[in-house]
């Protein structure tokens, strides 16, 4: 499993029309919506890396956050985001990214968002702490940054990983797997890779890169979600962490 192998996920044009219809039916969760409002600032400039087809960017906008910017790794979701922001006369710019070596300069977002449990499709715990490192190198001291896992100790996670002959998490047998807690399994739009920590490494994580973490909640801890967002999105864990002001 490396990182192409995860693009070509997000190239494939099932992939791309899923997320291109969320932006349209789904919009910002009511998690998000309520994060969103209470931890950052409208007057900051965002980024929505990992942005997909642009749901959270586009979201952000429609509830008063003047500056946000999209980025994300998949050129073919670019596109989409792009035509989306002309349909809609919205001034968002969204650029093609890797997380793990951002382009952007030292300091420059008061805050960056990466949803939908996009860090943990990064291979590997090094990429993934690089990510890390990557998100506090372009934040300003005392910015917030805020994503989304998934929790092997969820409910629903305890159970599938308590099937040990699954092959679509079987460090052992899968090649596509490099660590306990990687999944790597179908979906109606392809086969993908998604990592599945427990919430000690993701704190571990973020100490080791420089982060103080503020709080972290389950999705079902902080929203009743309409049917739609439980459909496209299993439970998730929300974590804020904030960059040290000098």
């Amino acid at each position: 499993m490396n990182i192409e192998t995860v693009r070509g996920y997000f190239k494939d044009s099932r992939t791309v029309a899923h997320y291109v219809k969320a932006v349209a039916n789904i919009g910002l969760w009511e998690s998000e919506k309520r994060i969103f409002e209470n931890w950052l600032d409208r007057d900051d400039r965002i980024l929505d890396l990992g942005c997909g087809a642009g749901r959270i960017a586009f979201g952000l906008r429609d509830i008063g956050f003047g500056q946000v910017e999209g980025a994300d790794f998949s050129e073919e979701m670019v596109v989409e985001a792009r035509e989306i922001a002309e349909h809609f006369g919205a001034s968002i710019p969204f650029c093609r990214e890797d997380a793990t070596c951002l382009s952007y300069g030292e300091e420059a977002f008061g805050a960056v968002v990466f949803g939908f449990n996009g860090l943990m499709q990064i291979p590997g715990r090094t990429a993934r702490r690089a990510a890390l490192s990557e998100v506090f190198r372009i934040l300003k001291p005392g910015g917030c940054f805020v994503f989304t896992t998934l929790d092997r100790d969820d409910r629903l996670y305890r159970v599938v990983f308590k099937d040990g002959a699954n092959y679509d998490h079987d460090v052992e047998r899968n090649p596509n797997l490099i660590e306990e807690g990687d999944r790597h399994f179908s979906t109606e739009h392809g086969t993908t890779f998604m990592h599945v920590p427990r919430r000690a490494d993701v704190a571990e994580d973020l100490e080791a890169a420089g982060w103080l973490l503020l709080d972290d909640k389950m999705r079902s801890e902080i929203a009743r979600e309409r049917t739609e967002v439980s459909e496209f999105s299993e439970d998730c864990r929300f974590w804020i962490a904030r960059k040290p002001t000098r």
